[in-house]
């Protein structure tokens, strides 16, 4: 591995993250494009690395309505996640949820639909395995039943779509419910510790 390469490809990634905080989005594009270059030159075609930058690049095209560059972006960050063990599995689930959401602005709903259903069935079966990140992975299942139901709604299968909002709805409560519980107990420490 290149030390400097790998250097040069994680600063122009940050590059592209600063450029869209700063509200400049279409500057991020050349930045991502370059950290992807990089990464692959350090690290190798495959490396986890490369599939952040490809990600990345991948939201930004989708942004700036590239849907068929964003697509085959996407598309090289699945391949790359696909040989990698179960720690990329929640990046797997919102990837395929990122093409899901490029096939159905490229006119293909019935794909997109399968897509979804793909990742919703993934993100699931993580969850019902468990995880010290619960919260996340609840996090991630809400958004992929919202997207799931809006695509069922844009198929007109109006019960499935309902019953996919109604589990987000679900999940985000119990969201709510962990956020409380934590915040209530990690200040009641606080509260104990600063007092002695």
């Amino acid at each position: 591995m290149n030390r400097n390469e790998s250097l040069l490809g994680i600063t122009a990634h940050n590059l592209g993250v600063v450029c869209i905080l700063a509200g400049r989005d279409s500057e991020a594009i050349p930045f991502f494009r370059e950290a992807v270059d990089l990464k692959k030159a350090a690290f190798g075609e495959d490396h986890p690395e490369v599939a952040v930058s490809l990600d990345e690049l991948g939201i930004q095209l989708f942004a700036a309505e590239k849907f068929g560059e964003a697509l085959t972006v996407f598309n090289e960050s699945k391949r790359i996640l696909s040989k990698l063990d179960d720690s990329s599995h929640f990046r797997l689930c919102m990837l395929l949820n990122n093409i899901s959401c490029c096939t159905f602005q490229m006119g293909n709903a019935l794909a997109a639909s399968g897509l979804m259903h793909e990742a919703w069935e993934l993100q699931r079966e993580r969850n019902a395995r468990s995880s010290a990140k619960i919260d996340l992975d609840l996090l991630y299942l809400a958004i992929l039943a919202n997207n799931y139901g809006y695509l069922k709604a844009q198929l007109k299968d109006y019960e499935e779509a309902r019953a996919l909002f109604e589990e987000a709805m679900l999940v985000r409560h119990t969201l709510v419910s962990l956020f409380l519980y934590t915040l209530l107990h990690h200040s009641s420490d606080r509260l104990f510790l600063n007092s002695q």
